[in-house]
């Protein structure tokens, strides 16, 4: 009785930045769940083998090469889901980053972007879903955040502003929005992707010392994300307004990285 909760059957998510790493781990458990996924990435070869890992497996879902930053794109995605399935029910913000810069090289127009990639993108999505969500009554929008947002991380102010500005914008939107659609985010620590494994080969040891300044001693699996996402969508969840650390138990930076003072 319990599982028969989580069970998305009939619902439509749609996950920005599903091509991979974090947002093609939660696409895959949303579709294990039942869900028909609507993935969007830049990267054409990116997203098509998301979407293709998931129907071989059985699940559902729909591939569209989008930039999230741009509203003219976005639009095209949610009115292709709503033309092919009639209605969205999950929209999970997941698209974000910065490229690293100590604090007295950021420019301007870095610092912008780092804002927009990871704030204006969940903005305009969620402004875009929220209509068609409050029409049929109810709806889920999670935002994919960082534990960055509550400690900083050396060479990297935009992203620990930018995150803080997306975890802002989920209360508001969860006060706003509330009683129909629900809003959440998820701060993460480190999880084992192919961008995160690319960086630590650069740094011979630095998985291990990440591990080591991780309390449960290791990386995140991002299909553990999913799982909470597939909660958070279920029409009983009672959670919004909500903050969801899933970092292994950090309370401050555990970045291997050797940044030097000043």
């Amino acid at each position: 009785m319990a599982l028969e909760q989580f069970n998305l059957d009939g619902q439509v998510a749609i996950v920005t930045g599903a091509g991979k790493g974090v947002g093609q781990g939660i696409a895959r458990v949303l579709a294990e769940a039942g869900a028909t996924v609507v993935g969007t990435a830049r990267t054409e070869a990116d997203i098509l083998a998301t979407i293709d890992g998931i129907e071989e497996a059985g699940g559902k879902g729909l591939a569209v090469v989008a930039d999230a930053l741009s509203r003219p794109d976005s639009t095209r995605v949610v009115d292709t889901t709503m033309e092919r399935f009639g209605r969205v029910d999950i929209l999970i913000n997941n698209v974000g980053g910065s490229s690293y810069a100590r604090f007295l090289d950021i420019t301007d127009e870095d610092f912008k972007h780092t804002f927009d990639w990871c704030v204006t993108s969940a903005f305009i999505m969620s402004q875009l879903v929220a209509p068609h969500m409050i029409e049929a009554g109810h709806g889920n929008i999670v935002n994919i955040s960082s534990g960055s947002a509550r400690f900083g991380i050396r060479a990297l102010a935009a992203y620990c502003v930018a995150k803080g500005g997306l975890e802002a914008l989920t209360r508001a939107m969860a006060q706003e929005l509330a009683p129909k659609i629900r809003v959440n985010a998820i701060a993460l620590g480190s999880f084992a992707t192919d961008g995160l494994q690319g960086s630590l080969d650069l740094m011979p040891g630095s998985r291990e010392k990440m591990e080591e300044a991780t309390p449960l001693h290791r990386l995140g699996d991002v299909e553990d994300l999913g799982r909470l996402c597939v909660y958070l969508s279920t029409p009983s969840c009672y959670a919004t307004n909500a903050i969801f650390h899933v970092d292994g138990g950090i309370d401050s930076n555990n970045s291997p990285l050797p940044i030097p003072d000043y």
